[in-house]
């Protein structure tokens, strides 16, 4: 599995963590995600800032490039 960054349109909100900092993956048990970690398309902080969203234009595009050579 590739897990891309995923860039907000315009700053604000993270998209990917829904603004809590922390992203999840995997599947829930008791209604709580197996997998957790910090985000790393807001760094954490729950909101995308310009910097942010041309970061992960930049990591999306380098590691769209490594999965297309390999």
């Amino acid at each position: 599995m590739y897990d891309l960054a995923v860039p907000n349109v315009k700053p604000g909100r993270c998209e990917k963590c829904r603004g809590t900092g922390v992203y999840s993956w995997g599947g829930t048990l008791n209604g709580k995600p197996v997998r957790t970690g910090q985000c790393h398309s807001c760094r954490g902080t729950g909101a995308q800032s310009r910097s942010d969203i041309a970061r992960n234009h930049t990591y999306n595009r380098h590691k769209i490039a490594l999965i297309c050579a390999s």
